[in-house]
């Protein structure tokens, strides 16, 4: 899923909001000053003053386009920004009170004041974000990696036009060239591929978020090529040129220093990705709560049926393809692992994942089917609960695909990555379809690329609901 940038004056709406917190702060440090009372709202004239400049900060934003390019600006530069956008607020308030012939109550202190500490406390507020911005813009964890399509005569200029920009949220991690003939005289820091089977192998194996298709043969080849990379749930940009017909939630965006189109097999706003985000980290927050109230009761269990650690960590594979650290309540045995390769042919599942009724590598399962504190808590659903830790840091979601074994992605032919293109979740669309009944992997894939396709906010909800009654009803954990 593509994260599309809000357009206008929503595009940076957190330093908006920060300017708005910051002008009413001073307001109201401006007022304490002068009247001795801590609380402006009160008296009628201050109340409404406080309204309106929540609303022509609003207009300001609106009309002025104050926020254009304000991580590229200098501390010099944002300090005259904040002049501009403090002076012009005030300037319009000042002009209301006068064509409503109030402002002779208005204190001509309250306003001076407000205004400087408003400029003040706005460039600090600016400055301080753009900080945190930047670092987040910039930290490997949050930037895209984008493979870049392109000739060998360009790739120099296309490199520039694409790293012209300080502050973006996306690296190069490799540049291919539709030649199979290795040239050493390309000079770069990073990998390069020739040809195709290079390219495609570099996609399976390694971390792709996001390709840039600088040079095409024909339009007919164009479309091939975003319809294999969409086919992945890999986000396609294209250079501006002749495009293919019919693509997918088209955007027209800035990359560097040159527009292109960019299409994806699913994009959500900057607020959408928010609240999501959000949902993840309220959700967790009540799940470690509860998984604090559930280890007082399994730890003792588990231990006294299986000497050995409470959790069982095991490094799994997330979006599109980063590895990370998956937390459960350790339900098997601690030899699991290596008693796997014995079980391999009792495998009910078709496919790249593994399922076997009554697995004997369960703690307790020698007392028989569905006996013992391992079975207790899988089909409770319990030892997935320290999975809200990995929601918390932000490796999973609450709601997405189940994120594979790193043995499984191995295996991963071109067309399963598109199970990557989101984030991970503890619960999803395959959780609650009755996935025991489902026994061929490819079927998982589907149902992980239809949720991917049509996901949405309401979906979901609708999903960690489903997730609740199943889970109550034991339905699909044997």
């Amino acid at each position: 899923m593509y994260k599309k940038i809000n357009s206008g004056w929503l595009k940076h709406w957190d330093f908006e909001l920060l300017d708005i917190i910051c002008l009413e702060v001073a307001f109201l440090i401006a007022y304490i000053i002068r009247h001795r009372d801590v609380f402006p709202y009160l008296p009628h004239l201050y109340l409404r003053l406080c309204i309106l400049l929540f609303a022509f900060d609003i207009v300001v934003v609106f009309l002025m386009n104050n926020y254009k390019g304000i991580l590229e600006r200098n501390k010099t530069q944002e300090l005259w920004a904040v002049i501009q956008h403090v002076t012009v607020v005030e300037l319009m308030l000042l002009l209301y009170e006068f064509i409503i012939q109030e402002s002779a109550e208005f204190s001509r202190s309250v306003f001076v004041m407000s205004w400087g500490f408003g400029m003040a406390l706005c460039l600090g507020g600016r400055l301080t974000l753009k900080k945190i911005v930047r670092r987040k813009l910039t930290s490997e964890r949050n930037q895209a990696k984008l493979l870049v399509i392109a000739s060998q005569d360009h790739i120099a200029q296309c490199a520039q036009q694409l790293q012209s920009k300080t502050w973006r949220n996306y690296r190069v991690c490799a540049i291919a060239i539709p030649s199979d003939e290795e040239n050493d005289r390309i000079d770069a820091n990073i990998p390069i591929l020739f040809g195709k089977k290079q390219m495609m192998e570099y996609i399976r194996q390694d971390v792709v978020d996001e390709v840039y298709i600088d040079t095409f043969k024909d339009k007919e080849d164009l479309s091939n090529q975003v319809d294999m990379f969409l086919g992945m749930g890999i986000t396609v940009h294209i250079s501006m040129g002749f495009l293919p017909d019919n693509l997918p939630n088209q955007i027209v965006e800035k990359m560097g220093g040159g527009y292109v189109v960019t299409t994806a097999l699913k994009t959500a706003n900057s607020i959408q990705v928010t609240v999501k985000r959000l949902m993840d980290i309220a959700g967790a927050l009540v799940g470690l709560l509860i998984t604090g109230i559930i280890f007082i009761f399994v730890a003792p269990a588990i231990k006294k049926a299986s000497p050995g650690p409470v959790f069982f960590v095991q490094e799994r594979i997330g979006k599109n393809g980063r590895p990370f650290r998956m937390f459960k309540f350790r339900s098997m045995y601690l030899d699991a692992e290596e008693r796997l390769k014995d079980l391999m042919d009792r495998n009910e599942m078709q496919g790249l994942m593994f399922k076997v009724e009554n697995d004997p590598r369960i703690i307790g399962s020698e007392k028989g089917p569905g006996k013992g504190i391992g079975n207790f808590i899988r089909r409770t659903s319990l030892d997935e609960f320290p999975q809200f830790w990995n929601v918390l840091k932000g490796d999973m979601s609450l709601v997405g695909t189940r994120p594979p074994t790193v043995i499984e992605y191995e295996q991963y032919a071109l067309h399963h990555k598109i199970r990557l293109s989101m984030k991970p979740g503890i619960t999803g669309l395959w959780q609650i379809s009755g996935r025991n009944d489902i026994k061929d992997f490819e079927k998982v894939v589907e149902l992980d690329a239809a949720y991917i396709e049509h996901w949405s906010l309401v979906l979901d909800i609708k999903i960690l609901f489903s997730t609740i009654g199943v889970v109550l009803s034991r339905k699909g954990s044997k």
